[in-house]
This record gives C-alpha cells, structure tokens and sequence, in this order.
C-alpha cells in the first residue's frame, strides 16, 4: 500500500499524509507557541489525566456545521518535545514525496511539561495517530485506551479517536454472518498465488459474478462478503485474493502478473470455481499501492473485466496514467472508488482519476469518507465499493 501503512518504523523514508489547509485547522498557539484559550481549563483536565479519571484526547462540543475541536495533549518525553502526526494534523508527507518534519508542532502549556494542539474534526470522523518525539520515535497516547484495528486489519498499530456520531460497520462490529462462504487455496500455475472465496451454498450453482482482488487480505474481505450476501445487498459471488507466493516474491507484478490477472487466472476460475466467463459479470478491485495494477489491466485488457473497483487508490497512479485514460475510449467501465478526505497525500489522485473516468464515458460512483489513508480505512468502507459493483440490477 502506498504511505504510512508500508511501514511506520521508518516513517522518515517513506511517510504518510500531508497536511492540509482545507482539511484541519489548527487552534490555540499563536506565531510564538504560546497557548492561546482557557488555560484553567486545560490544567484542569490535565490533572484529571495525570489522575488517571480522564482519556485523551479532548473532544468538544459540535459547532453550526458539526464539526468538533479536538485537542491533543502529550507530555514532554526526555527532554523532546512532542507533536502530534495524524490523519487529521498531519503525517508530514507532501503530495510530492517530501517531508515536514514540524507537522503536528505542539503548543506548550504554560510552563508544565504538557503540550497541546488543537484542530477542527468533521463529523463521524474516525482518525489515527501517534505522538512523535524524534524522526524515528513514533508512540501510541499512553492516556488513550483505543487503538485501531490495524494490525487485525494488515496495517499498523496506532491510537484512535472518533467523534461521538460515528458508526462503526456493522458487519465487522457484529455477529458473523452464518454459513459464510469458505475460502481455500488454488493450484493455478503462474506467477502468483491466489485464494478463491466461495459463497454459502454455492454447491452445483453458477456461474456467480466475479471478484479479483489485487490483495491476499481474504479474512477480512470475505467477512464483508458474507454479510452482503446474507442481507442481499450484493448477488452473492465467486472471489480470487491474487498476490505474491512468498513475502518478498516479486514475479506477482508488472506486465507477466497483469496478462496472468487477465488471462489464465480468469479461465480457471471459469473452469474451476463456478466464475463467470462473461466480462459484463466480473470486476477487478485492489487497494491503495494495487490500484494501478487494476486501473492498467481494467483498460489495457478491455474483454477481461468491466467493473473496477478502486480503495484509498495511491499516488503510484501518476499523471502520464491519468491522462492515459482518455485513449481508451473503446472500453467502458463501471468503477466505485473509495477516497478518504484526511489521506491528503493520495486524496489528489484519486479525484483526479475520478475525473479522467467520468470524462473518458465510464460510469463513476465515487465515496469520500472522513478518514486517513489506512487498512482500517478501505476495510471499514469496503461496503462502499462492492455494493456500486454487485448490487442488485
């Protein structure tokens, strides 16, 4: 995946998300860090922290348009003074690669070893975070109990912190659907190895619409897949989950991945699992650093796939990519994307992309949600990618 979620520990190297002016504002430090506000207040809820009676970080009351002021607070570690690096603050990546290391800069509060920062929240926000103290020195809030699901999620670790009006997806919070469909291995020769979901009682039923997902993730997206079956928000369908054999395989990629994906896989599958042969039926959807790799096999090979399915797509989509898609006119495409508006790095992208689809004739449903760029993200929000591409017709 494109940012943060390749890797954290060497948050330096690769980064995350930038800041942007549109997206957050940040309150109560002035052009010399000096706190601005009720500075009783905050001592105040300070002592109820250090008391162990109170969480961080502080969540305000909604204004006119409903968003809130959240402030972090963090506590000065060995003498380094803390910042706060997040979804909504920012992860300190520009669009182009380079880094702040001063985003998240913290206001002290008077002369405690507390430090704070303010911005301004949208509603039904979810928003990741650590407390950073060095380039290399990335922490979870020690006075923040919830963590998010990224490590269930194949992600990162990180702290958490929602507006009190966000809803978590019910068929991941849950009961399980039941029966679920069941997953197994497939011996298809080729470059990559690959999983294939079966629906709850498929049995001698077929041939069932198509999924091939650009990711080995098959536990988390399968569970979404049972639960949309079950209350019939989507057909019920065959699923692939293609990637490398081995970590650190690099076969399962470029041009030999890309005519396997759309050729070999697609007629095993036919043959093999109760796929559908017909490309009206089947989608091709992958995730951050693999939406590329579907964008390029969606257009490049027009009778494989007629669906695309796109989740927190990367800036790997460059702009010689974007402007690629207008010479393939010949092809029309049903897509959904899933955009996050805190994932300032990539969010340019995937508008841009958005865009370039609608104009080049190909029918776009596009879904932006109040989040960053992470595994918890485009899991939490499959729902909004696979229900455009399966629904009922």
């Amino acid at each position: 995946m494109t940012g943060r979620r390749l890797s954290l520990g060497i948050l330096a190297g690769l980064g995350v998300l930038a800041l942007g002016a549109w997206a957050w504002r940040a309150l109560g430090a002035g052009r010399g860090g000096a706190l601005a506000g009720p500075a009783i207040a905050i001592e105040a809820a300070i002592a109820e922290i250090e008391a162990g009676r109170r969480t961080t970080p502080l969540v305000g009351e909604p204004a006119a348009g409903g968003e809130r002021v959240v402030t972090f607070l963090a506590r000065r570690e060995g003498g380094q003074a803390p910042r706060i690096v997040s979804d909504v603050t920012g992860w300190g990546e520009h669009v182009d690669g380079t880094f702040d290391f001063s985003a998240g800069t913290m206001a002290r509060v008077g002369q405690s070893d507390w430090y704070l920062l303010r911005a301004e929240v949208a509603p039904r926000a979810r928003i990741e975070y650590l407390i950073a103290y060095g380039q290399a020195d990335y922490r979870l809030d020690p006075h923040n109990p919830r963590h998010s699901a990224g490590p269930e999620a194949g992600g990162l670790a990180a702290s958490e912190v929602v507006m009190p009006d966000y809803v978590p997806p019910e068929e991941l919070y849950g009961p399980r659907a039941s029966p679920a469909g069941a997953v197994s291995e497939a011996d298809i020769p080729g470059p990559c190895r690959v999983a294939v979901y079966r629906p709850a009682g498929a049995g001698g039923a077929g041939p069932y619409p198509l999924a091939v997902f650009l990711d080995s993730r098959s536990g988390q997206i399968s569970r979404v897949l049972d639960w949309l079956i079950a209350r019939r928000a989507i057909e019920p369908v065959v699923a692939a989950f293609v990637g490398p054999r081995s970590a650190g395989d690099g076969h399962c990629s470029g041009a030999a991945a890309h005519a396997f994906v759309a050729g070999p896989l697609l007629t095993w599958l036919a043959s093999h699992a109760a796929g559908a042969s017909d490309r009206q039926r089947r989608a091709i959807v992958a995730i951050s650093f693999g939406a590329k790799d579907a964008l390029d096999i969606a257009l490049e090979y027009p009778r494989a796939y007629s669906r695309l399915g796109l989740l927190v797509p990367g800036r790997r989509i460059g702009r010689a990519d974007i402007a690629g898609i207008a010479e393939h006119r010949g092809v029309r495409l049903q897509v959904a994307i899933l955009a996050g508006r805190y994932d300032q790095a990539n969010l340019p992208t995937a508008r841009a992309v958005r865009q370039a689809l609608a104009d080049a004739g190909h029918v776009v449903e596009y879904t932006e949600v109040p989040e960053g760029h992470s595994a918890v993200t485009w899991r939490n929000h499959l729902r909004a990618v696979l229900v455009p591409l399966f629904g009922a017709r």
